[in-house]
């Protein structure tokens, strides 16, 4: 793509050519020396004024190209936003699911950790179970708290993700507009 230097380099330089590369009637030559003046001037003001519309026209575009850099710039960031909170929340779920799946393996330890201990008559042997079922109690406890801060952890996410997301959608929408808006002469 053309920087927009050249652009406007490039129509000075086709008005100066068009200027004074093409043939003209020289003064000696006509028998109405102003005619030939006011039409060349007439000439000039309009070249003139098809430049300084070049002009605008390139600005316009280089603020439009500006624009659009930027708009996509901020997509980009907002998708590997979105990209990361889908995964934090994918983690703690996969997280929160083997909680749960461990949860009746930990209770079904315990109550056979219990069935030992009554079947035991191993004062030695008992003691050692009762520890083993006391661990085993008070861990399980812990998954009480732990599903809870998870689930809230997990709600979190989802409303950061929501939000994240609705801000790509806008993101997308104004990047929509701008292009519709560079098609549109």
């Amino acid at each position: 793509m053309l920087s927009p230097r050249t652009l406007v380099l490039g129509c000075i330089l086709c008005v100066l050519a068009f200027c004074y590369g093409s043939p003209t009637k020289t003064l000696a030559q006509t028998s109405k020396p102003a005619d030939s003046t006011q039409n060349t001037d007439k000439t000039l003001q309009q070249l003139l004024l098809e430049v300084r519309e070049l002009r605008i026209t390139i600005q316009k575009a280089t603020i439009s190209h500006t624009r659009f850099q930027m708009l996509i710039e901020r997509v980009r960031v907002q998708q590997g936003n979105v990209d990361s909170v889908g995964r934090q929340l994918e983690n703690l779920r996969s997280q929160l699911a083997d909680l749960r799946a461990s949860k009746p393996r930990f209770e079904q330890q315990i109550k056979d950790g219990e069935q030992l201990l009554d079947r035991t008559t191993d004062p030695n042997g008992r003691l050692v179970i009762e520890s083993g079922i006391k661990r085993m109690k008070a861990e399980f406890a812990r998954f009480g708290p732990e599903e809870e801060r998870l689930r809230n952890r997990e709600a979190l996410l989802e409303t950061e993700l929501q939000t994240s997301q609705a801000r790509l959608n806008e993101l997308n929408s104004q990047l929509d507009a701008l292009l519709d808006e560079m098609k549109t002469p």
